[in-house]
């Protein structure tokens, strides 16, 4: 086989570590300077969104010798709706760099991988296709998928974000919901350390939300996180994204062509964080190519996680702010605590057929 992967993002280094460790080989194309070229941002693995496994870092490791160190261990994830806050606690997942960090995850899958990653190489499909027996579409694109087969659209989102520096406890993520404020949106606090964090407003571009103006909402968010984390905080990166694309492919593979990563839709709707189904599609592209799993057979388990996050993620976006506070309340009971952040369960399936029993 003569296999190209086009993208060395998280998808595409799972996919060419995985082929290397069945005694394989692949060129790796990347269209920018570095690997990881981009801003700096912080994200999250947590076993709230792909449970059985309840441990990514772990499972990786022992299952797939993907190594990753992230930055920080969550023990609590707090929740504040308008009027009132909980939390949850617990082993719940990682933070993580992603970006020009040096210990950012991509940076960290480069050092892995052996195969030859060529740079500033800006390759179009159509001619890889037909110099290699094997593509694996691994951009981080929707459009690059949209030009092949069809890509189903959730819903485009704008971000806000920073970098800050202040006094954390670095196992504490904070999360904010207030429909008023952020309509069908959210803000979360990711910690990298006692004195660094990644500050995030995000929410959907639906038409109802066009109107807003992101620069005057995003000071009333960096107030509001001031206060409720009770300290000062000092900006040292910002940046912005719109446009964000959330949604799937219709195909996971077409003839000799595999969708990975966000080319195949990796981005849980409902929280927004996808790295752990990133790095899976890679690693399962691989294992089709290696002879050893079929990968239109083992990402069907992705897709349901997709469907089962998008419905909870639409019937988050219907409640109103009293129905927010009253299932922060909720969260109060230890009962219901241990239930989330303790089971085995898949709470995410669990959920969406509870609030919406016929959406299969």
């Amino acid at each position: 086989m003569n296999i190209a992967i086009i993208g060395a993002g998280l998808a595409g280094l799972s996919c060419a570590l995985t082929l290397e460790k069945y005694g394989y080989s692949a060129d790796i194309f990347e269209k920018r300077k570095k690997v990881g070229d981009r801003p700096v941002i912080g994200e999250a693995m947590s076993p709230l969104l792909h449970r059985p496994i309840d441990d990514a870092i772990k499972y990786l490791s022992e299952y797939h010798d993907i190594h990753l160190k992230p930055t920080t261990n969550i023990q609590k994830i707090f929740v504040h709706s308008p009027n009132e806050t909980s939390f949850l606690e617990g082993h719940l997942g990682y933070t993580n760099k992603r970006g020009k960090d040096k210990n950012s995850y991509e940076k960290q899958l480069a050092e892995q991988v052996t195969s030859p990653i060529h740079l500033k190489k800006q390759v179009q499909y159509e001619e890889i296709s037909k110099q290699y027996t094997h593509v694996v579409l691994a951009t981080g694109d929707p459009l690059d998928t949209q030009s092949i087969q069809s890509y189903d659209t959730a819903f485009k989102a704008t971000f806000a974000g920073a970098i800050v520096k202040g006094d954390f406890v670095h196992n504490e993520v904070h999360t904010w919901y207030d429909n008023e404020l952020v309509p069908k949106g959210m803000v979360y606090f990711l910690p990298f350390s006692n004195t660094e964090g990644h500050l995030v407003l995000v929410y959907p571009k639906y038409k109802e939300n066009l109107a807003i103006d992101k620069d005057k909402l995003w000071k009333v968010i960096f107030e509001k996180a001031e206060q409720t984390l009770k300290r000062k905080l000092s900006v040292t990166q910002q940046f912005d994204l719109d446009n964000y694309v959330v949604g799937k492919s219709k195909y996971p593979r077409i003839g000799n062509t595999f969708f990975v990563g966000n080319c195949f839709g990796a981005i849980n709707p409902f929280l927004g964080f996808g790295q752990f189904t990133s790095i899976l599609t890679g690693i399962y592209a691989a294992q089709d190519l290696c002879g050893i799993s079929n990968y239109e057979e083992d990402v069907q388990v992705l897709y349901e996680n997709y469907h089962d996050s998008l419905t909870l993620r639409r019937k988050l976006e219907a409640l109103s702010n009293d129905q927010l506070d009253l299932i922060t309340k909720y969260l109060h009971y230890k009962p219901v605590r241990k239930l989330l952040a303790g089971s085995n369960i898949n709470l995410l399936k669990v959920l969406s057929t509870l609030t919406h029993p016929s959406h299969r």
